[in-house]
């Protein structure tokens, strides 16, 4: 490959961005990319790939450079060890005088730390051989891969054969896989929101696991649903075509932009039985009292399942902070619970992988509630899907 120099330097400012002052990693790349408008495609691929390569490993890279990714000069050193473990020729540069193949090599194959190689932080590698045990290698594997670009088929408007064909005379391959209904996979990462057929709403870009959420609540046409921590609405939207637009579909989040954006997605997606949605607060809970057949709590986690898909989530993360989610996850179930009527189902969902915050939440919600009971869960590990891992809960509320 050839190496520019203004790319090479876009990838350090960037990396700074994140790692020093703290920005968030997808919003600081696609500023990137959305500012060097000449640049090709090419050149845009090389750019968020060595980005997101030294955000996944970073540790690892640290590791084999001995440098710290905060420094100047450590960004450029890792950059060349990234280029070393991919066997790409370093250009004659006077930032990669110091780089020693040989050296970094033969230390990478004499690792024997597995939180190093996995590149994650040691207390979360020691969380996940706790929490995960045997699977726990795995994971890391398939959590270091990239993550497969997923969108959903509106079945309101196409279905996936037809919307094959539309994407194909756009030069866009796609593939269907077994046990995901409404999927598309893409062959090769594109951009997607500029299409017509985007804005016609005849789909929305959605994780492949995402997308089990809504066949998971059994949701059907004359149910009234209560989607408590909608988000942006990735969920909601999916539960009304399962609905076939009839019933009812009240959605709630705490965040004002984000319903805001769920508006637009459901008024381009031509969703008709949203009946209601705004912001959720105690108030929200008291006036839709037993209201909902299913009760879909998509809550706050660690979001370890994603990532693939969000590399920056493990240095950010720390003990402290899955506490502090613990208790939230907790709050919502009990607060929450009450807008569930009698005979119907709650779904508690997050797309962490940590029984912690998945089976023992669930497990302790139903010793102080003896009017719920076990119905089913599903386990989605990213090492076994072509998609986030999740976790989905059954209850249904006997009285």
């Amino acid at each position: 490959m050839k190496w520019y120099r203004n790319l090479t330097e876009a990838v350090i400012m960037a990396l700074d961005d994140i790692f020093n002052r703290h920005k968030q990693a997808d919003k600081v790349i696609n500023t990137l990319l959305k500012s060097n408008k000449k640049w090709g495609s090419r050149d845009r691929k090389f750019v968020a790939g060595l980005f997101y390569d030294i955000v996944r490993w970073k540790r690892l890279y640290e590791y084999l450079a001995e440098v710290d990714v905060l420094s100047g000069q450590g960004k450029w050193h890792i950059i060349g060890t990234w280029a070393v473990l991919n066997h790409i020729e370093l250009p004659d540069w006077e930032e990669f005088v110091d780089i020693n193949s040989e050296v970094i090599l033969t230390k990478y194959q004499n690792i024997t730390n597995e939180a190093v190689k996995q590149s994650v932080p040691d207390w979360l590698f020691e969380l996940g051989q706790i929490q995960l045990k045997g699977q726990w290698i795995d994971i890391l594997k398939a959590l270091n891969e990239e993550a497969p670009i997923s969108i959903r088929v509106n079945r309101l408007k196409t279905n996936p054969e037809d919307l094959m064909q539309i994407l194909l005379k756009q030069g866009i391959e796609t593939y269907q896989a077994p046990d995901y209904p409404d999927a598309l996979f893409l062959k090769t990462r594109r951009k997607l929101t500029h299409l017509k057929c985007y804005k016609q709403g005849l789909f929305e870009v959605q994780d492949a696991s995402s997308q089990l959420v809504a066949p998971f609540t059994g949701a059907v046409a004359r149910d009234v649903v209560i989607d408590a921590c909608a988000g942006a609405g990735g969920k909601t939207l999916h539960l009304a075509t399962q609905m076939q637009n009839l019933g009812q579909i009240l959605a709630y989040d705490i965040y004002p932009a984000k319903i805001e954006e769920l508006r637009k997605r459901a008024k381009r997606n031509g969703i008709k039985n949203l009946t209601e949605s705004g912001i959720i607060d105690a108030e929200t809970v008291k006036k839709n009292h037993e209201k909902a057949d299913i009760l879909l709590l998509d809550a706050p986690c660690s979001s370890l399942g994603t990532l693939r898909r969000n590399p920056r989530l493990k240095w950010e993360l720390n003990p402290e902070k899955i506490k502090q989610i613990n208790v939230i996850q907790r709050d919502i179930i009990e607060s929450y619970e009450s807008m569930l009527k009698p005979g119907g189902y709650l779904i508690y969902v997050t797309c962490s992988i940590l029984p912690l915050e998945n089976q023992i939440i669930v497990k302790n919600f139903l010793s102080k509630h003896k009017n719920y009971t076990f119905v089913e869960d599903k386990t989605i590990l990213p090492s076994k899907s072509k998609g986030d891992g999740f976790y989905m809960a059954k209850l249904k509320k006997l009285q």
